[in-house]
């Protein structure tokens, strides 16, 4: 029997400037984990310095961490990358 498998495939760590300052690696861990989420996909303007650090926080909670990125472009549109 196949089970559903619940993510969040947009999170803003604190590295963008949309996001709250307080998403920090174990922040953005505990949020998902709290959620019932199984992954989520650190998807930051521009950056993605923060995916390696809460793959980690990640994996000693057992939450699946993808790395993507939001790409800003000149013409203001968004782009997702995974």
């Amino acid at each position: 029997m196949l089970r559903a498998f619940n993510m969040d495939l947009h999170v803003h760590s604190c590295l963008s400037p949309c996001a709250d300052l307080s998403m920090v690696p174990s922040t953005i861990v505990g949020r998902g984990m709290a959620a019932g989420l199984d992954a989520v996909a650190v998807c930051d303007h521009n950056s993605a310095e923060n995916v390696q650090a809460v793959r980690q926080a990640g994996k000693r909670q057992g939450l699946t961490v993808l790395g993507g990125m939001e790409i800003s472009t000149r013409e203001e549109i968004h782009v997702l990358a995974y």
